[in-house]
């Protein structure tokens, strides 16, 4: 057998076993999106769960307003359409948006709520506010354990080589879920200034 067929049969088992080792690799890298991304769904999905019941009870909380004849009828009508584009099937990032307008719907009616003083007291306005705290706790939990396997997700489609399998697959990055009012956090001050008065 002449020389050059011999290198020619060399290269060619070489290249076709880079070539398998090339595509097993892309296979295990598409994979592994599909777990995150299953993964990130369902994650969502816990959220999923607790924002329609965090939905349900802002519509509580706006039917209660009505019964007090409060007309701010734009922050009741926001709450309405909140709820109606809630259950709309859209892609994860759509319903991170949505989950960010509904915490402003919230936000807006609780401050439509703070200005009535006999609505604060009525029994049934203390109960939906005593169950809408248990609901934001378990929201701030499940939208945590959302945000860290998204923050997982997004570092994969941005490190090399896995960047080049996420762009040809259109693997995007997720948004995160953030509700502003729910990061904030103001220390009581301990020990006031002890600065001796001037003689």
């Amino acid at each position: 057998m002449p020389t050059a067929t011999i290198i020619w049969i060399v290269v060619g088992v070489i290249a076709a076993i880079l070539l398998g080792v090339l595509i097993r690799g892309w296979i295990s890298v598409y994979n592994k999106f599909q777990y995150w991304i299953t993964r990130a769904q369902r994650k969502f999905a816990d959220v999923d769960v607790v924002m329609q019941e965090r939905l349900d009870n802002i519509h509580a909380l706006a039917q209660i307003a009505k019964k007090y004849d409060i007309h701010e009828y734009k922050a009741l009508k926001d709450v309405i359409e909140a709820r109606s584009r809630w259950k709309r099937d859209v892609d994860l990032n759509e319903k991170v948006k949505l989950a960010t307008e509904v915490e402003n719907t919230y936000l807006k009616l609780q401050a439509v709520l703070e200005r009535y003083p006999s609505l604060k007291a009525d029994q049934m306005h203390i109960s939906l506010m005593e169950r809408a705290a248990a609901v934001e706790r378990r929201l701030r939990k499940t939208r945590l354990q959302y945000n860290r396997v998204a923050q997982q997700y997004n570092e994969r489609t941005r490190m090399f080589p896995r960047n080049v399998v996420a762009r040809v697959h259109s693997f995007t990055e997720l948004d995160y879920l953030e509700f502003p009012g729910q990061e904030v956090y103001e220390p009581k001050e301990i020990f006031e200034d002890q600065t001796p008065a001037p003689i």
